[in-house]
């Protein structure tokens, strides 16, 4: 039989490219070499959907994280799949780590990540009360 495209990989991401080249009308076949569809790294991810704070500035991977975490609410909606967005709290232990969460937070506005705030660690617990005492 003859496709009009093979993807090379079931997992997440060889599933969605599928996935959006059927929107097209093409026959698509996914070649994968495991027993199962997400039998590799899929599988065993943390399921985090990043946002694209931490990618370098201006490269694929943040425009791929941002973009990827605006389209997940739509996604799941679409294959009535579970969601929710809880954000990410990233804690700093002192000054010096303070100076990197206001990297990550520059870093993130200049890939277009929004909603990023920075919390005292009075602010930090009232969110999540079991955190340390020493978050800053």
């Amino acid at each position: 039989m003859m496709y009009d495209a093979a993807i090379i990989g079931g997992g997440v991401i060889g599933g969605f490219c599928a996935r959006e080249l059927t929107r097209y009308n093409l026959s698509v076949v996914i070649l994968e070499a495991a027993d199962d569809v997400a039998a590799g790294a899929s599988r065993a991810n943390s399921g985090i959907v990043h946002a694209g704070f931490d990618a370098a500035e201006g490269t694929l991977k943040a425009r791929f994280n941002v973009l990827g975490n605006r389209m997940m609410p739509e996604i799941c909606r679409e294959l009535g799949v579970g969601y929710k967005n809880n954000g990410s709290l990233v804690v700093a232990f002192g000054k010096e780590q303070e100076n990197t969460l206001r990297e990550l937070r520059s870093r993130g506005e200049k890939n277009g990540v929004e909603g990023l705030e920075i919390l005292s660690g009075e602010q930090a617990r009232a969110k999540e009360p079991h955190l340390s005492e020493r978050v800053t």
